[in-house]
C-alpha cells in the first residue's frame, strides 16, 4: 500500500539536500554534546574486570504460596553491592533479571560486574554466594558464571573489533568503486562510507544517551547496520546507473538521483517498516522479561535502522550529487584556463 502510494508521487528530494545534510549534522552535534557531558561507559570486556552471575530461588523448605516468603525474592541492589564489596573490596554494578525456562517456569538471575585492572580471587564467586545467602537466608544462590578479563586483553579485543570495522569499510569502498564506474565509482564509494560513518555515530550516541555500556553488543550492532546501510545505498546507486543509460548525459546529477530515489522509495519504506516492526517486537518482549542483553542490542539497532534509511536516501545521494557537480565545475574551469593559456 505504501509502495503504490509513493509510486504515484514525485518528490523533489535533491532540492532540499542542504536541509537534509544540516539536519544530520545537528543530530551528530547533539550526540557530541551528550557524549561530552554524560561520558561513555565501557563494559568490563574492554576495560578489564570481573563478572559474576548467579541464579537464585526460594529454599525448598519455604512454601511458594507464602506471600511473606515471596518478599525474599525481591533483592535490593544496594544490599547486593554492599555484600560484594565486603567480600571483594570492589564497587560493582548489579543487574537483576528474569527469564522463562523450557519447563514454563521463571528463572531469576543476578549479575555482578566489577571493573578494574586487577582480577578477583578464584573462590570469590563462591564467597559472594555465601554472603548473599546470609543476607537472604530463605533464598538459595548458585554461581552460574565467573569471568575475569584482564585490562590488556580487553584493550586488545576492542582494538581488533575496530580493525574489523575499518577493514569492512575499506573493502566496501573498493567494491562500490569497481561496481559503479559508470557513475563515478570512487565518489560513490566514498559517499557511501560517509553515510555509514553517520550511521555508526548514531548507534554510538544511542548507547551514550541511554547509558548503555559499550560492549560486544555495540560491535554486533555496528557490523549489522554497516551491512544493512550499504545494501540500501547500493540499490539506489544501481538505479542511478540504470537511469543514466535511460535518461542520457543531458540529465543533471540532481535529476538523475531524484528520479532514482523516487523509484526506490516504496521499496525502502516497506523494507524499513517491516524491519522496525520486527525489532520493536523484540524490544517489547525484552522489556517485559527484563532481558537487558537483548535490550542493549535491539534498541540501538532500531536507531541504526532509522539512521541507515535516512543516510542511504538523503546523505549518500546528496553528497554524491555535490561531489559530481563540483568535479564537473572544476574540470570546466580547468579547460577554460588551459584554453586561455594556449591562446596567449
Amino acid at each position: 500500500m505504501v509502495k503504490s502510494y509513493v509510486d504515484r508521487k514525485e518528490f523533489k528530494f535533491l532540492e532540499n539536500r542542504k536541509k537534509f545534510l544540516l539536519f544530520a549534522l545537528c543530530v551528530i552535534a547533539l550526540g557530541v554534546i551528550f557524549n561530552l557531558f554524560r561520558g561513555v561507559k565501557l563494559d568490563i570486556k574492554f576495560t578489564g574486570g570481573a563478572m559474576l552471575k548467579y541464579s537464585y530461588a526460594l529454599d525448598k523448605s519455604v512454601s511458594a504460596s507464602d506471600v511473606s516468603a515471596s518478599d525474599y525474592m525481591k533483592l535490593d541492589k544496594a544490599q547486593v553491592a554492599a555484600a560484594v564489596k565486603e567480600v571483594t573490596g570492589k564497587d560493582s554494578t548489579i543487574s537483576i533479571a528474569q527469564s522463562a525456562t523450557s519447563e514454563g517456569g521463571v528463572k531469576n538471575t543476578v549479575t555482578v560486574s566489577m571493573s578494574g585492572k586487577k582480577t578477583i580471587a578464584e573462590d570469590a564467586g563462591e564467597q559472594v554466594a555465601q554472603k548473599l545467602t546470609e543476607q537472604y537466608p530463605k533464598v538459595n544462590f548458585s554461581l552460574l558464571e565467573s569471568n575475569s578479563v584482564d585490562a590488556t586483553t580487553g584493550g586488545e579485543f576492542f582494538g581488533k573489533c575496530l580493525v574489523a570495522v575499518i577493514l569492512a569499510a575499506i573493502f566496501m569502498i573498493i567494491y562500490v568503486a569497481l561496481r559503479f564506474k559508470k557513475i563515478g565509482g570512487m565518489s560513490a564509494g566514498v559517499t557511501a562510507i560517509i553515510a555509514i560513518v553517520h550511521d555508526c555515530l548514531i548507534v554510538y550516541f544511542t548507547f551514550v544517551i541511554l547509558g548503555f555500556s559499550i560492549d560486544d553488543n555495540f560491535i554486533a550492532v555496528l557490523l549489522t547496520i554497516i551491512g544493512y546501510s550499504i545494501n540500501s545505498t547500493i540499490i539506489i546507486y544501481d538505479r542511478i546507473r540504470e537511469n543514466r543509460s535511460i535518461m542520457g548525459d543531458k540529465a543533471t546529477y540532481a535529476e538523475l538521483a531524484n528520479r532514482s530515489l523516487n523509484e526506490t522509495l516504496g521499496r525502502t519504506i516497506n523494507t524499513n517498516i517491516t524491519l522496525l516492526a520486527a525489532v520493536l517486537t523484540i524490544v517489547i518482549v525484552a522489556y517485559i522479561y527484563d532481558i537487558r542483553s537483548i535490550i542493549t542490542f535491539a534498541v540501538p539497532m532500531m536507531a541504526g535502522v532509522i539512521a541507515g534509511a535516512y543516510s542511504s536516501m538523503f546523505i549518500s545521494n546528496s553528497l554524491w550529487v555535490t561531489w559530481r557537480e563540483y568535479r564537473d565545475k572544476k574540470l570546466a574551469l580547468n579547460k577554460v584556463a588551459s584554453f586561455s593559456k594556449g591562446r596567449k
